[in-house]
This record gives C-alpha cells, sequence and structure tokens, in this order.
C-alpha cells in the first residue's frame, strides 16, 4: 500500500541536536563531531538499504562524505541556536511489484521535483527497510540549510529564499508549510511511477471519515507512531551522556541540585551494566561535583556543581546591588492611592503596600493560583503609571504575557524575548524603570542572571510574582525561593478563585500538600475519573474535551509526559476535522493570481492562516 505522508523538522542547535549525530543515525554510519570530539556511532542498525549525498555539480566531491558534509555544517554555524539542517522522512510504497531500486528511483524524482540540488543545496539520502512484520518503507532526506559557494569549496548564505513564502489576502498572513508541499509533490512522483510501470496503484491521500469519537483502537495507533518518532531521541541520549561531563550537562540543563537517584536516571538507558556502573562511578567521582551539607554538616543526600554554584552566587551578588537601587514617587500620596482602591481585600491592600512603598529594589509577592496576584499587579501597574514610572510587565511565557496584557499593561514581553530585543537594538529601556515580573517561580537562572544584569546597569527596581511551588523553569531553576529568602517577601494565602466552598478547600489541600484530602474531595462531587488503561483514558479525555460546553480557547488537558501530548494533540486534531471544526472550504477562481501556485503543479493544497484555520484550495 502507498500511504501520503511526509514530515519535515528543523535540526537546531537550541533543541541540543547536532548534524553529525543526525546524519550518522540516519545513515547508520560511525561520525566523528571534531568540534566536540564526540564519536556518534550506529553502525550495528542494519536497515540502511541505500545511502548517497547529492551535490550541485559545482561542488568539490568531498563533500560526498557524511562526515565531511556535516562537520562542515557544523563549523560555519556559529550561533546557538542555529538551523543545521532539514530532516525530511516521506513514507515509500510496500507495494510487493516495486523493488529497491524502484524506490530508490522514486526517492531521487522527489528529490529532482523539490530542486534542492539544482538550487544549490546538498541532500543526504537514506532508505531504511521495514523491520519484522512491519511495512513502513521510508526516505531520510537531510537538506543544507545554506548553499554551497560559487566555487564549491564550502558552504555559503542560508537559503532564505526557498523557504515558504509568507503573503497576505484581505489583510490575513498565510503561508504553505513546507511539508505540506512535499506531500503533494511525493503523491504526485509515486502516482506517475505506478502510472510509468503501468500499475493499477495510486496512493492513499490523508483523510478522515466522519465520526464522533476517536476509538481506543486508533488511539493506540498514534500512541505507537509517537513512540516510533521518540526513539531517535533515546539514541541521541546515549549518545550524549558517554562521558562523565556529558551525565552532569544533561542533569543540570533542568536541575541546580541532585541526587545520587538523578544520576542513576540520567544513565539507566545504557544496555551495559559495566558500562552504567563505570559511568557512574565517573560521575561520583568528578571535580566538578560538589556535595551539600546541611548547616550542622549533615549530608543532605544532595549534589551541585562548581558551574551552577558559581552562576547562583553571581546571581545573588547582582540582586544585591539591583536591591540597593530605589526611586520613589509622592509616598503619601502613594498610600492614599492605596487606601482609596475598592477592588482589593485587605491583604492584597498590605502586598500593594509591601510592593509600591519599599525601601528595596527588588519587591517579591508570593502566593498560590488563585489567592489574586493578578489583580495586584494589575493595580501595581495603575498606580505605578499614574505616578509617572515607566513599567514593564515580563513572564517567561506567552501565555502569562498576554494576561498582563488583559490586566492593562501596555509594554508586555517574555523575558527571553525581551533580553533578545535589548540586545539586539530592538526594546527600549529607560533608566528608572519599574520590571513586573509575573509567574516568577517559572524563570530559569540563566535568564535571572541576564535580567539582573540589565536591571543593575538601568538602576530599575524589579517586582517579583510568583509560586515557587507551582511549575518550575523547564530549564535549571530555584532562584525565586533563594531571593525570595534573602530580600522577603509578601505571600497572599486566602484562595478566591473558586466561587463553590468545597472547591476553596480542594485547592487548599493541595496548597499544603495533602494530595489525599484533595483527591477525596474532587472524588466526592464526581470530578474524579479513573480508567483501567492508557488507551481508555486518553480516549475520556480526548471525548470528554469535545463535548465540554466550553469554547475551544477555554478548554485544557494536561498530562505529564511529552508523548501523551502528541498522541492526545494528534486524536483532537482527527475529531474536529471529522467535525468540520478544523477545515474550512474556500472557493478561489485566480489560484495563480492571488496565492502565485502555478508553479507548485498541485490539485488542491492546504493553507495554514495566522489564525491556525485550516483552508483547502481547489483549482
Amino acid at each position: 500500500m502507498a500511504i501520503q505522508f511526509a514530515r519535515i523538522e528543523i535540526v537546531g542547535r537550541s533543541e541540543g541536536k547536532n548534524a553529525c549525530l543526525k546524519a550518522a543515525y540516519n545513515a547508520r554510519l560511525i561520525i566523528k563531531d571534531e568540534s566536540t570530539n564526540v564519536t556518534y556511532n550506529f553502525s550495528k542498525k542494519g536497515d540502511n538499504v541505500y545511502h548517497a549525498v547529492l551535490l550541485p555539480t559545482r561542488v568539490d566531491q568531498k563533500f560526498k562524505d557524511s562526515s565531511v558534509l556535516t562537520n562542515e555544517v557544523e563549523r560555519i554555524e556559529k550561533r546557538k541556536n542555529s538551523q543545521l539542517l532539514k530532516d525530511v522522512v516521506i513514507a515509500l510504497p510496500d507495494d510487493k511489484e516495486l523493488d529497491l531500486q524502484d524506490r530508490i528511483a522514486i526517492t531521487h524524482e522527489i528529490i529532482e521535483e523539490m530542486a534542492w540540488v539544482k538550487n544549490g543545496l546538498g541532500v543526504q539520502v537514506d532508505i531504511h527497510q521495514p523491520h519484522d512484520g512491519e511495512k513502513n518503507w521510508h526516505a531520510h532526506l537531510l537538506v543544507t540549510t545554506r548553499k554551497f559557494t560559487e566555487d564549491g569549496k564550502s558552504l555559503g548564505a542560508k537559503a532564505v529564499d526557498l523557504n515558504p513564502k509568507f503573503a497576505k489576502v484581505s489583510g490575513k498572513a498565510f503561508i504553505i508549510p513546507e511539508d505540506k508541499i512535499i506531500h503533494e509533490r511525493a503523491k504526485e512522483v509515486i502516482n506517475k511511477y505506478f502510472a510509468k510501470l503501468d500499475l493499477d496503484i495510486r496512493v492513499d491521500p490523508i483523510s478522515f471519515v466522519p465520526q464522533q469519537h476517536v476509538g481506543p483502537t486508533r488511539m493506540r495507533n498514534i500512541i505507537n507512531e509517537i513512540s516510533e518518532q521518540n526513539k531517535i531521541c533515546k539514541l541521541a541520549h546515549l549518545e550524549i551522556i558517554k562521558g562523565a561531563d556529558g551525565v552532569l550537562n544533561r542533569i543540570i540543563r533542568h536541575q541546580a541540585i541532585f541526587t545520587k537517584f538523578d544520576i542513576e536516571k540520567a544513565v539507566k538507558e545504557i544496555p551495559a551494566e559495566a558500562e552504567k556502573s563505570k559511568l557512574l562511578r565517573e560521575v561520583l567521582n568528578s571535580d566538578r561535583l560538589i556535595k551539600l551539607y546541611n548547616a550542622d554538616a549533615t549530608d543532605t543526600k544532595y549534589y551541585t556543581t562548581h558551574d551552577v554554584r558559581e552562576e547562583e552566587l553571581r546571581i545573588v551578588r547582582i540582586a544585591d546591588k539591583v536591591n540597593s537601587q530605589m526611586h520613589f514617587s509622592n509616598v503619601l500620596k502613594l498610600k492614599s492611592d492605596i487606601a482609596n482602591i475598592t477592588s482589593v481585600n485587605e491583604a492584597q491592600r498590605a502586598s500593594l503596600q509591601h510592593i509600591l512603598i519599599n525601601s528595596q529594589g527588588i519587591r517579591i509577592l508570593r502566593g498560590r493560583a488563585g489567592t489574586g496576584k493578578s489583580q495586584v499587579l494589575a493595580e501595581v501597574y495603575k498606580i505605578a503609571t499614574n505616578h509617572g514610572q515607566n513599567v514593564i510587565g515580563l513572564s517567561p511565557t506567552h501565555k502569562a504575557a498576554s494576561e498582563l496584557k488583559s490586566k492593562g499593561y501596555r509594554k508586555c514581553h517574555t523575558v527571553k524575548g525581551f533580553l533578545f530585543k535589548l540586545y539586539n537594538g530592538k526594546a527600549n529601556l529607560p533608566r528608572n524603570t519599574t520590571l513586573v515580573v509575573d509567574e516568577a517561580g517559572m524563570v530559569g537562572n540563566s535568564d535571572y542572571l541576564e535580567l539582573l544584569k540589565v536591571a543593575r546597569s538601568n538602576n530599575c527596581n524589579l517586582i517579583l510574582a510568583g509560586d515557587e511551588r507551582q511549575l518550575t523553569s523547564v530549564e535549571r531553576g530555584g532562584m525565586f525561593t533563594v531571593l525570595a529568602s534573602k530580600f522577603g517577601s509578601y505571600e497572599l494565602s486566602d484562595i478566591r478563585r473558586q466561587s463553590k466552598a468545597w472547591a476553596r478547600e480542594m485547592a487548599s489541600c493541595f496548597a499544603r500538600s495533602d494530595i489525599t484530602g484533595g483527591l477525596r474531595l474532587l472524588a466526592q462531587h464526581k470530578c474524579l475519573k479513573i480508567d483501567h488503561t492508557l488507551e481508555e483514558s486518553m480516549v475520556r479525555l480526548i471525548n470528554d474535551w469535545s463535548n465540554s460546553k466550553f469554547a475551544l480557547n477555554e478548554r485544557l488537558i494536561i498530562t505529564m509526559r511529552n508523548a501523551e501530548v502528541d498522541s492526545i494533540n494528534q486524536g483532537i486534531r482527527e475529531l474536529l476535522k471529522a467535525k468540520g471544526l478544523l477545515t474550512a472550504y474556500l472557493p478561489v477562481k485566480n489560484i495563480e493570481t492571488i496565492f502565485h501556485l502555478k508553479s507548485m503543479k498541485i490539485i488542491w493544497q492546504e493553507i495554514v492562516f495566522c489564525l491556525k484555520v485550516q483552508i483547502k484550495i481547489y483549482k
């Protein structure tokens, strides 16, 4: 059966990916990254049945060696967030009428149709045969993001002219995703190849039969698909953690302190017990490791590293300097304004006094979700701006930044976005600005360091609001708690968000770590549902989500693992498509004039608008 499937992903440094690793995995080769001296070895996997590197005719033939090509990619890319390669996966037909040579020919025709090599790019081609009992013939194509120079001796400028183009129709921006383009062109190439062989076979298009529910069988298939996609991540992880430094770097990327159990967990995927034990000993004997003790010299069972400790001490040193910076408006007028606010309770009023009438440059507000921190921050903005202060709202996530904007903040950014714009001259930070950081417990240490440096150099005051017991930072974090302990804080404790008494009690249970009590209250009020299998639970979640009375943007499913996130998202997309909520139809008379798609040679194409509505365009 020939199925229509194509996926394209960016091999990017910001996600910890590596060009040499990816090329070695796809080709089942041994490749050494010359910049790090790490060798990636996937030669024991035996499913790669075809390998080639395609180059423009002017290019030095040394780049036909994947090791030379990908080391050139790693050498030429200087930024920590560089996009190294495009990783394209295309399903090949598994029909018995075709042999390996047919699949090779089809793959080369798809590459020619995409015109990558013609436009100056290099492409590594690998075809993997199915494992026993499977039928998933597929091609892996690694495409350079840079064109070769005219002399063919090295990689040159980014091929930005080959990226999908944005356009506008009636003021709406849209873009044709590259994977959708490959979808259609691969389907056309394969169908033409079948026709050339006089075979009565055609590619099965992507489609979904309208239905009201996603069933457990389909959900199980989705889970399996996501699992397959994650296999490379596990293999890549094994390569990265070779050596004590690799293990420690892996751990401290997300944790400032850790235990022996965390180290054991980091090396658990290594299959050889002797190698695993040796690596564990190397880590525990590493010069980078610091063992942590209590004040009475008893063992805490925790470790950190010298580099993490130095980062934390530097943050505290700069925070001390920021805390000595202070600038006031009329204190008596501030007190009067706070006293006259009618939309806050007494605890919130006291928190406003702590934040706005304070001799410190760093003021901290703590409180569980639902205690009214957002309302306090809204009043902070009104009062501070009324007194002529420049106020900028910051948060670690776009959602939290949007919440600040909804509370009246005119200038809102994510912390990372603000720092990036500031360092690149795209944002302005006047002296004596007040920086308000919401969800400050989620800000990572590296961002705190940069933000404090900026606040120090511009004589800014810093207001931090958050809860260290809620979601922590994705990157290494924990400094919010340290800063609150060092400089003091005001804590809001009364939960106000829930309207019903039992719901407030339930939230309080969880706030004080009484998990059993919180679950008991949920079960008593029929808000807790338990299923016997993963598939049944996910199906119930998806269908309950679908039948919810709330608007689409007000529904939320939370899971513990990314694998379930991917599976549930895919299941929801199927259900929305089946109900006709994700796809709309737009008749277009002159598609060439409006969308400039003549050269694409397609029957129809999906256009994804900026509002994330998929439109099928018929020609």
